[in-house]
């Protein structure tokens, strides 16, 4: 009969303890490496905080920190402003999309600042028609007026009480 294994018997055993012996080593290994990376790697953090994308979400999170003063509790009374001149322009965060609706920060009277969303009422008869990047349009009785942002530096001055 021909001899399929050129090593004899007790040589055959042998080797394979080795390979067995070996192989268990191989597998010791695996199992320590993966216990230790468990035990060693860092838990992964959670993001900090989500920006926020959608811009109404975002107008009013802004509009909730009050970063122009505390807004009455009542709510802001719209006063009848007569002339263009009564309404003054604080700020706007002009839309950046076609389709989305800018914000303007609007004094009106020597009142505090408010803000108002475009397409809404600023004072009775007046609305806010459009919000550019350096001003507004507003409409009143069908007539539009625009009203552009101050120069920087130049800002409304409150007016100064002389003294006698």
């Amino acid at each position: 009969m021909p001899r399929f294994f050129p090593l004899p018997a007790a040589r055959l055993v042998q080797w394979a303890g080795v390979l067995s012996t070996l192989a268990m080593l191989g597998l010791l290994a695996w199992l320590a490496a993966t216990v230790f990376w468990s035990l060693n790697t860092p838990t992964t953090v959670a993001p900090l905080g989500a920006i926020e994308t959608d811009p109404a979400r975002a107008a009013q999170s802004i509009a909730a920190r009050h970063l122009f003063g505390e807004a009455p509790k009542a709510g802001p009374a719209l006063v009848k402003a007569t002339v263009a001149t009564d309404i003054a322009l604080r700020g706007v965060v002009a839309p950046s999309q076609p389709g989305q609706r800018g914000l303007a920060v609007l004094a009106i009277a020597g009142k505090p600042p408010i803000s108002v969303r475009e397409g809404d009422e600023v004072a009775p008869g007046v609305k806010l028609r459009k919000v550019l990047p350096k001003g507004v349009e507003l409409e009143r009785e069908g007539q539009v007026q625009s009203l552009p942002l101050p120069e920087r530096g130049k800002g409304q001055q409150p007016p100064r009480k002389d003294a006698k």
